[in-house]
Parts: structure tokens; C-alpha cells; sequence
């Protein structure tokens, strides 16, 4: 048994060690695609493109960042300027503090970052899965700053709370179930494995996330530590979550639900959103995974377009 002990301390010594080398070159092989500000004290990430009215920020789903959404944003930036950012402890941007961050915390990170990289508004906010809670958040705090939102496949406030409505299937245990798998991956060991070919997840996701000449990139932070302490994070923030999500009164609005999302009380849940502006529309992509993006980027394209034109911006 106590040899048994040794070995397992000996592996787990030199996997961590394989994994910090690992990720400190990592680090200085890809450069930031964008520029890094200083906020607070942290440099965050904000990969921009086009020029023009209205401003759109993108607000990146759990655990996901500006790598996810650059050939989105090469496709939309024609006309208009089209901003994407890091959170905190992802992509480039440098991890947070210690302790607990609420979803307020986020939202100043962002406006902070808006202001320190002069991004001026109005923006409109485009807010994916977990992001379209912070989108939402960011507009009741800076009401003045947020002309228009387009919601893809967004979260809602309360569903760590709805297991059986709708005939919801999940509630918080299972966010703490997927935070505590993310927790206990042994990196170095999963580094290895992709090294080989052997993590076909991460394949998959480098393929249908990462344009080409940034896969590489990509697959680094997935394997970094940070990424791990990042997601587990959100994780955690999502199983806290409670309540009804915010009103807009007569912000326009629209909100794209995945088509293929067949997951039973999401498209009730989507229909709640829509109903938080009196100035709203609501759109399903047929063909589309929660991913909308990847698979129907010109649906939210479209709807970023026109929300403009209902703002009066376009």
C-alpha cells in the first residue's frame, strides 16, 4: 500500500511538473491575436475587428473566448466594429484573484475593459449560452451604455433551479458534477493523451471552434491550467444562480434558440427571455446546435443587423 502511495505521488509529481513546463511554453509560443489592457491591475484580452456603428460585443459562452468566435467576427465586422474579450483566467487574459466572483464581478471586468480600451458606446451585446446572462446583467447596470441584444441560445437565471419544469432535466448537483470532473482532470496526464491523438473531444472541438491557423492556439488554452480554474469557476457561478432573469422594458431585442437544442423546458425557457423586452423578436435556427455560430452564422448576423436598424443605429 505505501509503495502503491509513492508511485501514485512520484506520477502525480512529475504529471503536474510536465503540465506547468508545458503550459509556460505554450505561453510564449502564441502571441495574443488582439491587445491586451490593463484593468485593475490585470491584463485582459479584446481581439477587435471592422469599424463603424454600432459596437458589438460579443460575451462568450462558459469557459470560452475570443478564439471561438473569430471567424464569426471576421464575417460580421463588414460596416460595423465587432469586439470579442478573454474573461479573467481564459484565452490570454490573466487570471483573477482569489475568492469568489458573482456574475456583477464579470460584468465590471467587462465594462472595465470597454473603457481602458476606449471601446466607446452605444453597443449592442451578443451574448451566448452562459454570456447571455452577463449580456443581460451588463444592460441593467449601464442602461445608458446598451442600444440593443441579441441572445444566442442563452442561459437562464434560474435553470439550476428548474429540474422538473418543463420537464427540465437538470439542477444544480449536476453543475457540480461537471465542475468537480473538470476539477479532478489530471492535465498533464490529458496533455499526453492529446499529444498522441488520443483526446478526440478536443479534436472535435478544436475543429468545429478554432479557424485553422489558430488551432494550435486553441488546443494550448483548452489544456491549460488556467482554462480548468476558469470553467470550474463558472461552473460553480451557474449552480448559484437563482431567480428570474432581468426585464429590458423597450430594449430591442432578439433571441435565437437553437433549433436542435431538443433538451425538454429549453425552448420554454427561451420563450421567457423573449418576453423580457416589449421590443422583441424571437427566432429559431432550425438547423442549428447550441453552437448557433458554427452552424447558422449568417441567422445571427442577420439579427445583429437588424437589431442595429430597430436601435436606430444602422
Amino acid at each position: 500500500m505505501v509503495t502503491g502511495a509513492v508511485v501514485g505521488g512520484a506520477v502525480a509529481l512529475a504529471s503536474s511538473a510536465y503540465q506547468e513546463a508545458a503550459a509556460a511554453l505554450d505561453r510564449r509560443r502564441f502571441a495574443p491575436l488582439g491587445r491586451l489592457v490593463s484593468v485593475n491591475g490585470r491584463m485582459l484580452h479584446v481581439l477587435e475587428a471592422g469599424q463603424g456603428q454600432p459596437t458589438v460585443v460579443i460575451v462568450p459562452a462558459l469557459g470560452s473566448g475570443a478564439l471561438s468566435w473569430e471567424r464569426f467576427q471576421r464575417d460580421l465586422a463588414t460596416g460595423m466594429r465587432v469586439v470579442v474579450y478573454d474573461r479573467a483566467g481564459i484565452g490570454w487574459s490573466d487570471p483573477p484573484g482569489r475568492g469568489w466572483r458573482t456574475c456583477d464581478d464579470r460584468v465590471d471586468e467587462l465594462r472595465g475593459l470597454l473603457d481602458a480600451a476606449g471601446i466607446e458606446p452605444p453597443y449592442v451585446l451578443l451574448g451566448h449560452s452562459m454570456g447571455g446572462i452577463f449580456a443581460r446583467r451588463f444592460a441593467v447596470r449601464h442602461p445608458g451604455a446598451v442600444a440593443g441584444m441579441v441572445l444566442v441560445d442563452s442561459s437562464h437565471e434560474n435553470q439550476a433551479n428548474c429540474r422538473g419544469v418543463y420537464g427540465w432535466p437538470y439542477g444544480r448537483s449536476d453543475y457540480y458534477k461537471n465542475a468537480l470532473k473538470w476539477q479532478c482532470y489530471v492535465l498533464g496526464v490529458r496533455r499526453l493523451r492529446a499529444a498522441f491523438g488520443l483526446l478526440k473531444e478536443l479534436d472535435d472541438d478544436t475543429a468545429s471552434e478554432a479557424v485553422p491557423e489558430h488551432a494550435a492556439a486553441y488546443r494550448a488554452s483548452m489544456l491549460s491550467s488556467r482554462e480548468r480554474r476558469a470553467v470550474v469557476s463558472e461552473l460553480l457561478l451557474m449552480s448559484t444562480l437563482s431567480g428570474s432573469p432581468p426585464p429590458l422594458g423597450s430594449l430591442p431585442l432578439t433571441v435565437i434558440t437553437a433549433g436542435q437544442q431538443q433538451i425538454p423546458g429549453w425552448r420554454e425557457m427561451q420563450d421567457e427571455l423573449a418576453a423580457l423586452s416589449d421590443h422583441s423578436v424571437h427566432i429559431v435556427a432550425e438547423g442549428a446546435g447550441h453552437y448557433v455560430h458554427h452552424h447558422d452564422a449568417e441567422i445571427i448576423i442577420r439579427a445583429v443587423r437588424d437589431v442595429a436598424r430597430r436601435a436606430g443605429l444602422a
